[in-house]
């Protein structure tokens, strides 16, 4: 008789599975998913805030679920520590995140109406392609010279501004969110 492939992963440890899984086996990300699912909801549980919507955050912890895969260390704590680390980190970013938008003082939010009209400046349909293609070159050549975790550390510290952020949102340390910018600076100076 022939074993379901949730048969032959469950015996497996998290270190034969995250091996599994770091190459590409996606019977086995969806057997370790399936085995942290319900610590995952119980962290978003946990961290969901009034006015947060419990599938958004479920999705964030999810990426997250992947990234803690991918980072972890077999040599440090267990792989269930480190996915709470990572989960909880990220859920708290988001978090700050948005209350963060929420924090913007009511008189610097002018409707578009009341403002100034001049400010507005149109763009002719020439202007607006070249501009789509030269971010499409810019684009490709990131993709092409950078690898797969300095694009991630240079969106998140685009999008943060700060390495401790970077970091946290990456479950990854300080030291290598540094590292990873100094080769993209190189990379792209070259």
């Amino acid at each position: 008789m022939c074993k379901t492939f949730v048969e032959k992963y469950n015996n497996l440890s998290d270190d034969e599975l995250i091996d599994l899984l770091r190459s590409n086996d996606q019977d086995a990300f969806e057997v370790m998913f399936q085995r942290y699912l319900p610590l995952i909801k119980s962290i978003v549980s946990k961290n969901a805030f009034l006015g947060s919507d419990f599938d958004d955050m479920l999705q964030d912890a999810t990426i997250s679920f992947y990234y803690a895969t991918q980072m972890f260390d077999f040599h440090s704590a267990s792989f269930a520590t480190f996915l709470s680390v990572c989960v909880e980190r990220s859920l708290r970013s988001t978090i700050r995140k948005a209350s963060a938008k929420k924090r913007i003082p009511s008189e610097l939010i002018i409707p578009i109406d009341q403002s100034d009209k001049s400010a507005l400046k149109t763009v002719s349909a020439e202007e607006e392609y070249f501009g789509k293609e030269s971010s499409y070159d810019i684009s490709r050549q990131f993709k092409d010279k950078l690898s797969a975790l300095e694009l991630k550390v240079l969106s998140s510290f685009l999008l943060t501004g700060s390495y401790d952020q970077t970091a946290i949102e990456l479950c990854i340390s300080r030291k290598s969110v540094d590292n990873a910018l100094l080769r993209v600076r190189r990379k792209l100076n070259s």
